[in-house]
């Protein structure tokens, strides 16, 4: 997963970076990073990202419009 799907998972939820490193049980400074593309997302925040959200068809859709309005 690259930063900008991580970025774009939390924006979906409309969290800030605290409350979504609150809400999946990692650091800010560890969102802030992957978001920035400086670290990578680890199997084990894979993880704690697959227990908290259903990646829905909704949320796809609103990455692919994300990417074409970026552009």
């Amino acid at each position: 997963m690259t930063g900008e799907k991580f970025r774009l998972i939390r924006l979906y939820s409309g969290m800030s970076q605290r409350d979504f490193a609150d809400y999946i049980g990692v650091s800010v400074a560890t969102v802030a990073h992957i978001e920035l593309g400086n670290r990578t997302v680890t199997p084990m925040v894979m993880s704690k990202l697959a227990d908290k959200f259903d990646l829905t068809d909704d949320f796809l859709k609103y990455v692919e419009k994300y990417r074409r309005l970026s552009q």
